[in-house]
């Protein structure tokens, strides 16, 4: 797609991997439409794009509620008429026993994780089919690939959230089978851990939970993803913007971030194989 003089929604644009994504866009001429719910932030992100003399709007969105996001489309339209990518990347995690965490906090992340992404691409997408072109990116995890990614203890700590992510990728792959031939492409971003405010975030399914779990996992689980046991591996989120940026020119269904993420995709396939 072209950069110069499109237009992007992203949601969860006020933090980490969505705002520098936003301001990796604007050096490139895009117009953003800021999409989160933490308005300060979304402030100071808007500003920051505006600074790079490309247009911002600010729209409070809350991708668990459909009249919320029903409203961002509305007000994109609004404000520029069209819309060239809409990146779904709001998310939460509950972290706990599975047997501790209860429907609601299990509907919480399901809410958001997942069905915040379709209702995303439910109020863009006639948008898009209309003009017959259009760029997608849902943002899954690489814990939606690959669930002990981190460490086994962190995958049986955060089944709700692999849960969430496996869904966003199997309705990713789907939707690109069904829009690529409609010259809409869609993207799923696989990112392992990277270093953002992703821990404020998360619930915990028990007041005791972290007292049973040790330094190294509660680091991991701070990530914006179920990241590599090395700790040393987190990326910044502007390494991931620049990693997206790239494979929307090459036009990447499976965007990866962190070098063995394809490695330890093969060895999934084999350990599935032996189950």
């Amino acid at each position: 797609m072209e950069f110069e003089g499109a237009v992007a929604v992203i949601t969860g644009a006020a933090s980490g991997i969505g705002r520098s994504t936003a301001l990796a866009l604007a050096k490139l001429g895009t117009d953003i439409v800021v999409a989160d719910i933490d308005d300060a932030r979304m402030e100071e992100v808007s500003q920051a794009i505006e600074n790079l003399g490309r247009r911002a709007l600010i729209v409070h969105c809350d991708v668990s509620q459909d009249a919320s996001v029903k409203n961002l489309a509305a007000q994109t339209l609004s404000a520029f008429g069209r819309v060239d990518l809409l990146m779904n990347n709001a998310g939460v995690m509950i972290e706990g026993d599975v047997e501790k965490i209860s429907l609601a906090d299990w509907e919480w992340v399901l809410n958001i994780n997942l069905l915040g992404i379709i209702r995303g691409v439910h109020a863009f997408l006639p948008i898009m089919l209309k003009s017959g072109s259009g760029y997608i990116i849902n943002t899954s995890s690489i814990a939606g690939l690959i669930p002990d990614w981190g460490s086994p203890s962190l995958a049986v700590k955060t089944i709700p959230y692999i849960t969430s992510k496996f869904g966003v990728l199997g309705f990713s792959e789907s939707l690109y089978t069904y829009l690529r031939p409609k010259g809409i492409m869609v993207s799923v971003l696989c990112p392992g851990g990277v270093s953002t405010n992703f821990q404020s975030n998360i619930r915990h399914a028990a007041d005791d939970w972290q007292q049973d779990n040790d330094i190294k996992y509660q680091v991991e689980a701070g990530a914006e993803a179920t990241g590599n046991s090395d700790l040393g591996d987190l990326m910044e989120p502007d390494e991931v913007a620049q990693i997206i940026i790239n494979s929307i020119k090459k036009e990447y269904f499976l965007i990866l971030t962190h070098p063995n993420s394809r490695e330890r995709l093969v060895e999934r396939g084999q350990y599935l194989l032996n189950l």
